[in-house]
């Protein structure tokens, strides 16, 4: 029973810590689209997103990350999940995923000091980053062997691949 509500704690903190990245996400680029803004409504926007940046990242992502590891270490543990295949793939994008994180921190700092060079549309594309970190997570939990893994990494790939192709052709659209 124990195990049981530990899985679902885990369950609910990878909700609310996915949840908190793509709002994070949204976030950045209102503000990046701040900063094209007149001086006037950059000083009300950009204060207002840097601070809900912030409490984002401290209110929500931060201890929903660290829970999350917290009890995923537990039922790794318990389960012995370390021991199979599917658990080292799914621990792969995992540590990618913390990385996407502090990419998003450091986002967030040039944010802050008005020094970010990514535009609007490549915010709007990193924003799609962690629904492929989702798919490949949750193929490979849920199927649980390592071509169902391998699987998932086709469909993130086929994906990100799909996005790009979206952007370059909006891209182009905007040059007509």
């Amino acid at each position: 029973m124990q195990y049981l509500i530990f899985k679902a704690l885990h369950v609910i903190f990878i909700v609310s810590w996915f949840a908190g990245i793509f709002f994070l996400g949204r976030m950045f680029i209102y503000h990046r689209e701040a900063l094209d803004k007149t001086q006037v409504e950059q000083d009300i926007l950009i204060p207002l997103f840097s601070s809900a940046e912030k409490r984002i990242m401290f209110i929500i992502i931060l201890p929903s990350m660290l829970i999350t590891l917290g009890l995923g270490l537990s039922l790794m543990a318990a389960s012995g999940a370390y021991r199979e295949g599917w658990f080292h793939f799914k621990m792969v994008f995992v540590i990618l995923f913390i990385g996407y994180n502090h990419y998003c921190v450091r986002i967030r700092k040039k944010l802050a000091n008005k020094d970010l060079s990514l535009s609007s549309l490549k915010l709007r594309l990193l924003n799609e980053v962690p629904f492929l970190f989702l798919v490949a997570i949750v193929f490979t939990v849920f199927l649980r062997s390592f071509f169902s893994g391998l699987w998932a990494a086709t469909v993130v790939v086929s994906i990100a691949v799909l996005l790009m192709i979206i952007a370059f052709l909006i891209r182009k659209k905007k040059l007509e």
